[in-house]
């Protein structure tokens, strides 16, 4: 009877502070509860033990052993810091003498872990603040009310496993995989139109263009997101969609995570026009627009955020951005712009099932004046409205496609806007020479072999330009030049010509 008391008294116990104090099921070993307290700081877990010790030797090795246990849980729980009580529930003490070993123990000498004991019999509620326990004297009674604490606290912890669960689905990923399958149709569009490291192609089919922005083609802000450069871009970027995405949707639902979805991209792509002048395409910004969910979902709901994805999630991100300033290629602008857009989109529309605040529509008049501030910066910082390397690769690009009135322009502005490749000069030299514009083409391959000497190619126009003014010894000396550096075929008839 008197063992059936103390099993009463601990399912009290649990049932007390899983149902009474919140605190929530770690783990459950047939009499043994590990009971955690998220609220707490330093958190706090309790090990409840129904156990009936004999001598103090064993209580001391089980002791040492949930100090152990206790390191373990806080590593697993990715804590600074843990303290840990274990309260065991017998009904007569050790023989000896165990006041040494309710002792705090430390799990090293930095007291990460700190573990706290107490021994407890059905007469301790005072010391734990357990309300009175109503007594019950029958065998009969004692199993019925055990029966009734076990089934409630079974209800009370799958409860909040549903409700932690059910969190996390809200919606299905159609909208992700629809996004999906349209950046890769897009990437098979622009493959089979020149190819998706073209920049005339990005261009044509809507890629982030800076000076056609600013004449009102707008449209590219959102279009630029389903388009990708090379394999890898769209792969890489696929994936994370998958990930980010797939979980974003799951947790704020299908409608919620395209208005959050479209405003991250808009909001990178917006500040990608501001502040890179590069023609620009993929969907990072929307993905990093991800992100910002999930950031947003860890200030409503911290602890459940850090217990499950909180961490890795800072983790990546941290990673991602340090990578964005390392690497000059990458657009950390759209980044950052679809990061904080992706926010400020979630505390709009807001978690599922909670109620509308005036937060809402003030952060909404808020984003909207930042977009279009943003887009007027853009507009207004000439300094990004054209790129003399940008205006170097798309002249280059036209006179591959022998387009030689369409490349000028371009070419004439990159060497205008100080362009320190020698490329530059050379191909508006080659432009030039076709146009019959001997002189300048003259003066800008001198130009180029200045910047770089063992630029052969330059030598050997430089010799077919001298040939057209009729300065015959000029361009012999270009001619040895230009075979000196790299004896090609066309360099050697050239030279064997001059000779005669």
């Amino acid at each position: 009877m008197e063992s059936l008391q103390h099993d009463y008294f601990f399912w009290r116990l649990i049932h007390y502070y899983i149902l009474q104090k919140g605190f929530r099921v770690l783990d459950k070993r047939g009499q043994e509860f590990w009971l955690e307290n998220e609220e707490a700081k330093p958190r706090r877990v309790l090990r409840i033990v129904r156990k009936d010790l004999d001598f103090t030797g064993s209580f001391r090795r089980d002791i040492v052993e949930s100090v152990n246990q206790f390191e373990h849980m806080r590593g697993h729980l990715r804590l600074r810091k843990l303290i840990g009580e274990n309260l065991y529930i017998s009904v007569y003490p050790p023989v000896e003498s165990f006041e040494d070993v309710t002792k705090p123990y430390y799990e090293s000498k930095k007291k990460r872990t700190t573990v706290f004991t107490s021994l407890l019999d059905r007469k301790s509620t005072e010391r734990i603040n357990l309300p009175d326990i109503p007594s019950i004297e029958t065998v009969e009674q004692l199993e019925i009310a055990i029966f009734h604490l076990k089934q409630q606290i079974t209800q009370a912890t799958r409860a909040r496993e549903e409700k932690e669960k059910s969190l996390f689905l809200q919606g299905k990923p159609i909208a992700t995989v629809l996004l999906l399958c349209c950046i890769a149709a897009m990437f098979y569009v622009l493959e089979q139109n020149g190819g998706s490291t073209s920049i005339l192609t990005l261009i044509e089919f809507g890629a982030k263009y800076n000076p056609l922005i600013i004449e009102g083609e707008w449209w590219r802000l959102l279009s630029a997101m389903f388009l990708h450069i090379t394999f890898l871009h769209l792969f890489m970027n696929s994936l994370a969609l998958f990930y980010l995405g797939g979980a974003v949707e799951r947790m704020y639902g299908t409608a919620r995570f395209l208005i959050i979805y479209f405003i991250a991209g808009l909001t990178g792509s917006i500040a990608s026009f501001s502040f890179n002048e590069q023609v620009a395409a993929g969907a990072s910004g929307a993905i990093f627009g991800c992100f910002g969910a999930l950031l947003y979902f860890g200030t409503v709901y911290k602890k459940l955020f850090f217990r499950t994805m909180g961490k890795s999630v800072l983790t990546i991100l941290v990673i991602n951005l340090i990578f964005g300033f390392v690497v000059p290629m990458v657009d950390n602008g759209a980044h950052i712009g679809g990061l904080l857009g992706g926010f400020l989109a979630c505390v709009i529309v807001h978690l599922p099932n909670h109620k509308t605040t005036y937060k809402q529509p003030v952060v909404a008049a808020i984003t909207t004046f930042l977009l279009l501030g943003l887009f007027w910066f853009g507009i207004n910082n000439d300094q990004k409205a054209s790129s003399s390397i940008l205006e170097l690769q798309i002249g280059q690009e036209h006179l591959q496609q022998d387009e030689l009135e369409l490349a000028y322009p371009f070419l004439k502005r990159a060497v205008e806007e100080g362009a320190a490749r020698p490329e530059a000069t050379f191909l508006l030299a080659y432009a030039e020479a076709k146009f019959e514009n001997y002189e300048v083409a003259k003066e800008l391959l001198l130009v180029t072999i200045e910047k770089r000497y063992v630029f052969h190619e330059a030598h050997y126009n430089l010799a077919l330009i001298y040939l057209e003014l009729d300065q015959i010894e000029e361009a012999r000396a270009s001619v040895n030049r230009a075979v000196q550096l790299h004896p090609d075929d066309t360099y050697l008839d050239l030279q064997e010509r001059l000779r005669d």
